[in-house]
């Protein structure tokens, strides 16, 4: 008898940590998918080390590939610093930021089509109708891949919300 109340005390005391765990995993949870929801006031995303973590935005449409920029080449837009692999980059820049800034100011563009502010990986990246999409890898591109009109839409549709 002893034993049982012993054993039934002990159930309970189980019982009752494990619910605080599992609400306080709950309540973590909520609030990492909260912060994947929001911009939090930053329409760009960016490191310490800048805008698409310093990489060049126009060596995307240049070189077809990631270029890391150079901190002689920078220029202030959107609030956020961008740097540039050479002059002449930063100039065709200057000259017309909108046709090299990416999409969804950079976060993964495959998130944005669900809705949520992620990270993205500068070598993560395509060029779709002349337009720069970011994503968080480059797993995360190959799904992208598969059906980025039908993302871009989906994705288009929560970024004005966002904005």
């Amino acid at each position: 008898m002893v034993m049982a109340k012993s054993r039934s005390r002990l159930v309970n005391v189980i019982t009752k940590v494990q619910a605080k765990t599992v609400a306080k995993i709950a309540v973590l949870m909520s609030v990492l998918l909260l912060s994947a929801c929001s911009l939090n006031g930053k329409k760009v995303y960016q490191t310490q080390q800048g805008a698409l973590r310093g990489f060049d935005p126009v060596a995307y449409f240049t070189e077809n590939k990631a270029v890391q920029g150079l901190a002689q080449f920078s220029v202030q837009n959107s609030n956020s610093t961008w740097y540039f692999a050479s002059l002449e980059n930063q100039q065709r820049f200057e000259q017309s930021p909108e046709k090299y800034l990416p999409q969804y100011g950079g976060y993964c563009a495959y998130a944005m089509s669900y809705g949520l502010v992620v990270s993205s990986d500068p070598y993560a990246f395509s060029i779709i109708d002349n337009k720069l999409y970011l994503n968080y890898s480059l797993d995360v591109r190959e799904k992208w891949l598969k059906n980025p009109q039908q993302f871009i839409k989906e994705a288009d549709v929560h970024w004005q919300k966002k904005i």
